[in-house]
């Protein structure tokens, strides 16, 4: 049963987190379309696909500007129950410090779950939608891609040895037409050991592929073909590539994929590689990042109770800087995991687990 006190303080909350959130969105949006209104104008984008393209950024800038918020909106209410003597009435009354702060620590803890789910729920498929209008910073796409389209999609499975080429691909049924499957030798240097090709096919769950009209090309170990063999009886082909695998070549960076869709990436793709490593630490991180909201609790708090005007300039610009220290170090630990100099959950985790000692730490010593 939540008390009195935590309902005043999470209500005090809430409100300036609100309106922390509301004017990030709207600073982005004013600041983004100064910079893209003349592309929009010179390539006639109508109103409706313009409002589209800012709603999908709505669930982006979000995702990016929570934390930031969690860390105003909290300096906001403490500042204001300070100066309204609210905080040393609750101190004066037996109330510890850290528990005034455990509604607030809550509220973090919460915050990160939303974050996550919204980053990976949301943006990514926000993202890939807002790339189909606006392509590039510096160029406009005319009008939306229908949904359920694909173009040509380029796969290769680095641990079988095949590279598939399919011209379209429906994700709904898994067929798809024009394909070809060139498979390569495991030994050091690779040639090409058969090409398939077929006007079409489809996966069944469970079994592999059935292709329609494959044609088939072996070749000799100096590169020479065999003689092509041609059936028009479906072959069936036993890949465990998966329609979702070989469509999650589409999506480009892994901002536009999911935490699943980083994990089929890297089924598919050499361990030693710099894309795998950069993967992994992506993959990590997703969990990592949105814990800044709980650490700004800690860090906003100590600096957010202060009792002079001076206290406060100087508690808000210290709790600020010491917040883009930790996206500063968070970065810096982040290309350090990308390159593979330490393992990826030490790059993610070590600043979060420093400054979080570091925000109990300064609690402490007010008590």
């Amino acid at each position: 049963m939540i008390k009195l006190i935590d309902r005043y303080l999470i209500k005090s909350f809430l409100m300036p987190l609100i309106y922390c959130l509301l004017a990030f969105i709207i600073l982005f949006i004013a600041y983004d379309m100064s910079d893209r209104l003349k592309d929009f104008f010179d390539h006639q984008i109508p109103p409706i696909i313009v409002a589209k393209y800012y709603l999908y950024k709505v669930p982006i800038v979000l995702s990016l500007t929570i934390p930031f918020a969690v860390l105003l909106a909290l300096l906001y209410c403490l500042g204001n129950a300070s100066r309204n003597n609210e905080i040393t009435a609750m101190r004066t009354s037996g109330i510890a410090l850290l528990r005034i702060i455990r509604p607030y620590l809550i509220m973090g803890i919460l915050l990160y779950l939303t974050t996550f789910i919204l980053s990976e729920i949301f943006v990514p498929k926000a993202r890939r939608l807002a790339s189909k209008i606006v392509e590039t910073p510096s160029s406009i796409q005319a009008a939306l891609q229908k949904a359920g389209t694909s173009d040509a999609i380029v796969f290769f499975n680095t641990h079988a040895n095949r590279l598939w080429y399919i011209r379209k691909l429906n994700p709904d049924d898994n067929h798809v037409k024009n394909v070809k499957i060139t498979e390569f030798t495991h030994s050091g240097r690779k040639r090409t050991k058969r090409t398939i090709e077929a006007e079409s096919g489809e996966y069944v769950e469970g079994f592999g592929w059935w292709l329609y009209n494959v044609t088939t090309i072996r070749f000799y170990p100096d590169g020479r073909p065999y003689p092509a063999t041609k059936s028009k009886k479906k072959s069936f082909l036993y890949y465990n590539e998966t329609p979702k695998d070989i469509l999650s070549a589409r999506l480009g960076s892994p901002e536009m994929m999911n935490i699943i869709d980083v994990f089929r990436v890297m089924a598919h793709i050499n361990k030693n590689s710099d894309y795998y490593k950069k993967l992994r630490m992506n993959a990590v991180q997703r969990f990592a990042a949105p814990a800044a909201c709980f650490v700004f609790v800690l860090l906003a708090a100590p600096f957010g109770i202060f009792h002079t005007r001076a206290g406060m300039i100087k508690g808000v610009i210290t709790s600020i800087l010491l917040c883009l220290s930790y996206y500063l170090i968070e970065s810096l630990f982040i290309n350090i995991g990308d390159k593979g100099f330490i393992h990826p959950l030490l790059a993610a985790w070590i600043p979060v687990v420093v400054f979080t000692g570091t925000g109990f730490f300064l609690l402490h010593r007010m008590r």
